[in-house]
């Protein structure tokens, strides 16, 4: 037997009951194996390291074990404790020093599970879920604010299944109906935080009955086992990887993060009150930045600018920018349209993700509100506003939401959500062109972003794919399956120095990676259960990607954290864009 086999058995002995974790004491690289049973490496696992309290860095730091098993944790690392994650494995024993005169790395030992309960993601209950367009409904009424079917739902199904008299059709529609009454009366608390807001919003469950029909159809049974899932796709991570996840001080509702030209702070909005939040990458040490006035705006989109950090607001009425340097702020507000507030959603930005003007100075926006696109002159104040016209067929249920400005600054290309359309306007001609109705409706387009030769990269959320038409031609290039059709794709960037598109999941606790000569994608699982993303940002300089946990309704559970994703590639770092520091 060898010295490795020995103390594998000697530490799966000595910690039969599972869950234990190995305490690192200090800060230094780390070095170790995730095994199973008999001793045979598993390539793939996410191996987390969970600072100590008052240790300084983020919060937890994940990296990947190659095709032996090895893993090795930055030396930057903190003190604290590790575990393992894998789809279909569950920790056993928790890694421990070698016995002494062995050299033997530290190990994670763990055991074949064929329940992947509490691994893989919400996504995994609605995979086999018929008819697609049933489906597609799910996803666009529920997963707005939260995973389905999260824990706590999929709790709730075996409270019905463990009650005999709930499970008649009937008695088991009634049941959902309730929970859909709830979650409409808490959007509706949600969106009247500040006397502005709408009286409508995008995050209602909309009529329980059809909508609670839905639930009782796809949610059967107690639900506590899941087998059989899989990512899909090649994973898009290497042993380099490193998953750094920022811890902020509750209560938060942090919608998205993002990095300006430097790399040693990451910002943050929190919808749910006035607050910027600035973390020292390095120490983990959280500055709060407040939106001056006693209006409740809660900072929303977060957009990098060439002279600092522009935002839109969770509610009504103002945009903002906000000047790392000096912490000082600029506002202007918006008038109503016909006497209706204006909702920003998102900023005209570039191939770059970075904020950009048309050709006259004038900053675009999405009001998703008013389903109307609209511009400001910050150095005049003066704004504009166009309705985006009807679309033949498609009444009801306009939203617009993603936004992005073509490379030539002459048109905004938009998305509304709820009805499967996009389409572009002219910014020099002011008027709309071209309009491109999907042939599902509820294909749900939401944030789009467009790559440098005109190709506009749409995530359908309802549906469950990606979208990707040539502007220049007018014409669409495809429309491609994601690896998981129920991960609720929220948001597409384009990434200029690798050339692919990064898309983020709602329902799937992953990012996905596409190539667009390949039409193939990657996936990079998160190491934590309800990691819903809507956004994600490249950082100028190293290339990592920038994305948060963004759980933001009050009374939805989850982790609230901003995620720094490393993925080891080692792009020459851009030194250049120092001089772009405002």
């Amino acid at each position: 037997m060898s010295n490795r086999t020995f103390f594998a058995r000697a530490a799966l002995a000595a910690f039969a009951t599972g869950g234990a974790t190995l305490a690192l004491t200090a800060a230094g690289a780390t070095a170790g194996r995730v095994v199973d049973l008999n001793d045979h490496g598993l390539a793939g696992a996410m191996v987390t390291l969970t600072k100590a309290a008052g240790a300084p860095g983020p919060a937890a730091t994940t990296v990947f074990t190659d095709g032996q098993g090895a893993f090795v944790l930055p030396d930057s690392a903190p003190g604290g404790t590790l575990s393992a994650r894998l789809l279909g494995y569950a920790e056993v024993a928790g890694a421990r020093s070698p016995a002494p005169g062995l050299q033997t790395p530290l190990m994670l030992i763990m055991r074949a599970e064929a329940n992947q309960a509490g691994v893989a993601p919400a996504s995994a209950w609605l995979a086999h879920m018929t008819p697609q367009q049933d489906r597609e409904q799910l996803v666009m009424a529920c997963v707005a604010c939260h995973q389905m079917p999260a824990p706590e739902v999929r709790a709730y199904a075996k409270v019905i299944d463990d009650t005999p008299q709930a499970r008649s059709a009937a008695a088991h529609e009634q049941s959902w109906a309730a929970i859909v009454q709830q979650m409409n009366l808490i959007s509706a608390r949600e969106f009247s935080r500040n006397s502005s807001a709408p009286s409508t919003n995008v995050y209602s469950g909309g009529d329980p009955g059809p909508t609670a029909h839905l639930l009782a159809e796809a949610l059967v049974g107690p639900m506590q086992e899941l087998k059989g899932y899989e990512y899909g796709a090649p994973l898009a991570v290497t042993a380099k990887t490193v998953i750094r996840e920022y811890a902020v001080p509750e209560p938060n509702a942090i919608r998205e993060a993002i990095t300006l030209y430097d790399p040693g702070s990451l910002w943050v909005a929190d919808v749910s009150t006035n607050r910027i939040m600035r973390v020292d990458t390095a120490s983990g040490a959280v500055h709060n930045i407040e939106l001056p006035g006693a209006r409740l705006v809660g900072p929303h989109t977060l957009v990098r600018g060439r002279d600092g950090l522009w935002i839109g607001p969770f509610f009504p009425g103002v945009i903002s920018h906000l000047d790392p340097k000096t912490e000082s702020w600029k506002m202007w507000p918006l008038a109503p349209v016909a006497g209706h507030p204006i909702g920003v959603h998102d900023l005209s930005f570039d191939t770059n993700h970075e904020l950009i003007t048309d050709r006259h100075g004038r900053i675009w926006f999405s009001d998703i509100a008013n389903n109307a696109v609209g511009w400001i002159d910050t150095h005049s104040g003066r704004t504009g506003s166009y309705a985006v016209p009807p679309v033949a067929g498609r009444i009801g249920n306009e939203q617009i939401y993603g936004l992005a400005m073509s490379p030539d600054r002459t048109h905004i290309w938009y998305a509304q959500l709820g009805i499967g359309c996009f389409g572009s306007f002219d910014v020099d001609k002011l008027r709309f062109d071209a309009e491109v109705t999907l042939a599902d409706r509820d294909a749900g387009p939401r944030r789009i972003s467009m790559a440098e030769d005109g190709i506009l990269y749409l995530a359908l959320y309802g549906s469950g794919q990606l979208a990707a038409y040539d502007t220049h031609a007018g014409r669409m290039l495809g429309i491609y399956d994601l690896p998981d059709r129920a991960s609720a794709p929220y948001s597409t960037t384009w990434d200029p120095r690798r050339k692919v598109v990064w898309i983020t999941t709602s329902n799937a606790d992953a990012l996905y990676r596409f190539d667009p000569k390949t039409q193939g994608f990657g996936v990079i699982p998160l190491p934590r259960e309800r990691a819903f993303l809507r956004s994600v940002n490249i950082d100028p300089y190293s290339g990592a990607l920038v994305t948060s946990y963004a759980n933001i309704v009050q009374h939805v559970r989850g982790p609230r954290m901003a995620v720094i994703v490393d993925l080891g590639d080692e792009l020459p770092k851009v030194a250049a864009l120092a001089a772009r520091q405002p």
